[in-house]
């Protein structure tokens, strides 16, 4: 079974969802498709907002999500994690980096890097000098990626990811689609599990 995952390295739960699927993978025998979009597309052609924007004058709610976040991180012993200092980043080249990561098939390498700039080490990966900076430090050919990320077939590839993903249900990320299933976040990831089982 292939499990689409539409994902934007923006949100801490697609770092929190990527360290969860390796074990769901080894479980259920599925197989992930990690498909870059654009988050703050998805959100715009949805109107949806971000929850620190959509949720800015409830009282409390920010603050619980903080505390849900810290016993995430808790349960599954992600000792590593941080919250960027940079938030919100700007993150098209990322994911255009992203596709161009595929396209050279170092994308495992890739995502587990940005992920690590971006969730652990506090990078403003944002900046693409930075970007350029974190790539060139890591192994990667900076010049390859570089290459494809400004093609005009990479941009639109971004752009058709992120539209093609709204039209099936997403509405933000992590999302994860399966038959005509559609599951949202990284707290569902049990019901997507359960829903793999039944499928068996």
């Amino acid at each position: 079974m292939i499990v689409d995952f539409i994902f934007d390295v923006a949100s801490p739960n697609t770092y929190f969802s990527h360290k969860l699927i390796p074990e769901i993978e080894k479980r259920t025998g599925a197989n992930f498709n990690y498909i870059p979009c654009l988050l703050g597309g998805i959100h715009k052609m949805t109107n949806n907002q971000p929850p620190f924007i959509a949720y800015a004058d409830c009282k409390n709610k920010n603050d619980y999500q903080m505390h849900e976040i810290d016993r995430f991180v808790k349960q599954h012993n992600l000792k590593k994690y941080k919250f960027n200092s940079h938030f919100p980043p700007v993150t098209i080249q990322v994911q255009r980096g992203a596709i161009a990561a595929q396209e050279l098939n170092v994308f495992e390498e890739y995502i587990e890097c940005m992920l690590c700039a971006m969730w652990e080490e506090d990078k403003n990966i944002s900046d693409i000098d930075v970007l350029q900076s974190v790539l060139k430090e890591n192994g990667f050919d900076v010049g390859a990626i570089l290459e494809i990320i400004t093609s005009q077939s990479c941009k639109d590839k971004l752009i058709s990811n992120t539209d093609s993903a709204v039209a099936k249900g997403a509405f933000g990320v992590p999302t994860f689609f399966l038959d005509d299933q559609i599951f949202f976040g990284k707290d569902h990831l049990y019901q997507l599990e359960l829903y793999i089982e039944s499928k068996k």
